[in-house]
């Protein structure tokens, strides 16, 4: 689903303004996707630009209007475009590139902007808050104003990466990846310092600045730069995948469909095909990126243990239960 498509179009009549409208709308809803979908390296030499109506058209499974405003010549509103993934794949396929669609795991975002304080609400904050932005291929979910003040994190912490507060923040949201967003307002532009932070491991990577025409295209362009990097990092986790097998210890079906959840989200897995089921265990061989620790951290933050047993080898089971 691509989300927040701003469409407007003049035309004769209202009719044809709103069709001329909707048919930009759905090309660069089209344009969007297979940009977010694909890998820098593979979209070298060709370009999504010049894609019509009519090769799009059988990719779309769903479109919804709103916000319409019209007048008898002009027709603006805005539209999401839900698309098929065979005929994305499809389509890619036939241009011979991957298409890169699992997302990663969600992050925190902390808007800070220069000289204004991180729980008043602002037009740096109030962007992030869009719902299109849980479409990306990296998700994210803005703190909320309401909900926190400057004991949990301030932004003078927030902007040098106060290692402590941020983990009391990522705790108090139950978030273990943050993203901090520095944001100053420039002339004719908005630079950002962008730095990902993994709260469980306490590894920080400055992902270096960026620069929008106004708020919304900073924050885009901040996606972007997220989806790209997972993209490459995903294609590599594919490269350096390794299988092993795993047993899964619980002590009720609860605990088991709770297992299951956290294996089927970890953004270290992935693949994960059950092998035997009793009444409380099961076989798993799990498919994984090759960094056995950074998986062992993951699963840890989230309440899991995995651990070598000298009986019975690699064991994954919730905290606390054994």
């Amino acid at each position: 689903m691509v989300s927040g498509v701003q469409v407007d179009a003049t035309g004769s009549n209202a009719i044809e303004a709103q069709n001329i409208a909707v048919s930009e709308g759905q090309v660069r809803a089209a344009q969007i996707l297979l940009n977010r979908l694909t890998l820098p390296s593979q979209r070298a030499g060709q370009s999504f630009e010049t894609i019509t109506p009519e090769v799009i058209l059988p990719m779309i499974r769903s479109l919804e209007i709103s916000n319409e405003k019209r007048s008898t010549q002009r027709y603006l509103g805005e539209i999401a475009v839900g698309f098929s993934q065979s005929g994305v794949q499809q389509y890619l396929a036939s241009k011979g590139m991957t298409m890169m669609s699992s997302q990663a795991e969600k992050r925190l975002v902390v808007p800070v902007l220069s000289g204004s304080s991180l729980w008043s609400a602002n037009e740096w904050q109030t962007i992030w808050s869009s719902p299109a932005f849980q479409n990306s291929l990296t998700p994210v979910e803005v703190i909320i104003p309401t909900r926190g003040n400057d004991s949990l994190i301030s932004a003078s912490q927030a902007s040098v990466g106060d290692m402590t507060a941020l983990k009391r923040l990522g705790d108090f949201f139950g978030m273990r990846r943050i993203l901090v967003a520095n944001a100053v307002p420039g002339s004719g532009a908005i630079n950002v310092r962008i730095e990902d932070v993994e709260v469980d491991t306490g590894i920080k990577r400055d992902l270096g600045t960026i620069s929008g025409a106004d708020y919304p295209d900073a924050a885009w362009q901040v996606i972007s730069r997220l989806e790209d990097e997972w993209k490459s990092a995903n294609a590599s986790l594919s490269a350096n995948a390794v299988t092993t097998n795993i047993s899964v210890l619980y002590r009720s079906h609860n605990d088991w469909l709770w297992l299951q959840n956290v294996i089927n989200n970890s953004a270290q897995i992935q693949g994960a095909r059950l092998d035997a089921l009793s009444k409380d265990g099961a076989l798993m061989s799990l498919t994984y990126g090759g960094d056995m620790e950074r998986l062992r951290n993951e699963l840890s933050y989230k309440g899991v243990e995995l651990r070598e047993d000298p009986q019975i080898g690699t064991v994954l089971f919730r905290k606390g239960r054994y």
